[in-house]
């Protein structure tokens, strides 16, 4: 009997222990410090994305995005998909940004939850030329993108850059 009770309250012990390591286990997903680890992740992607632009590497630009992401420029243009967003990517850096040098700055990135995220950002562009050759004045704006991730890897499901304009009926 005592042999019996020593092996029941081993089990018990053992099984205890392993429930413990489990819930730990999931408790980090999603956690303050899984936030700080896929924060970092994702301000990393972003100077990634900086350094391609620089080299005017397209494909590694485009690589960033979901498969089905989509991005919107100032203009309106849409691009919708990986595919759609590398050409215009590529038209754009055969163009106006073949000579475009990027400085961005992520503000902010936000967990809505452990999977996606909602990334704000400061960008300034220069070196963009018109149709004619000629260096346009630095464009200044805004980005907002959201972020998902699969498996290990976040990916830019959604893209907004915005330039900000003066609104008529605020005076400042």
């Amino acid at each position: 009997m005592k042999r019996f009770l020593i092996v029941t309250a081993l089990i018990l012990t053992a099984g205890a222990a392993f429930a413990q390591s489990g819930a730990r286990a999931r408790s980090e997903t999603g956690s303050p410090k899984m936030d700080i680890a896929n924060e970092a992740t994702i301000r990393k992607l972003y100077d990634d994305f900086t350094a391609a632009w620089n080299k005017h590497d397209t494909d590694a630009m485009a690589r960033m995005w979901a498969l089905d992401g989509d991005h919107i420029e100032p203009d309106g243009r849409i691009a919708k998909g990986r595919a759609e967003v590398h050409k215009l990517l590529g038209l754009e850096h055969s163009t106006v940004f073949k000579k475009s040098h990027l400085n961005l700055t992520i503000e902010s990135v936000w967990f809505i939850n452990q999977d996606v995220a909602l990334v704000d950002g400061l960008y300034e562009l220069s070196g963009v030329i018109d149709e004619s050759g000629k260096e346009v004045p630095m464009r200044k704006g805004h980005l907002t993108s959201v972020l998902m991730q699969e498996g290990s890897v976040w990916s830019i499901a959604a893209s907004r850059a915005m330039i900000p304009v003066p609104l008529v009926w605020r005076k400042e």
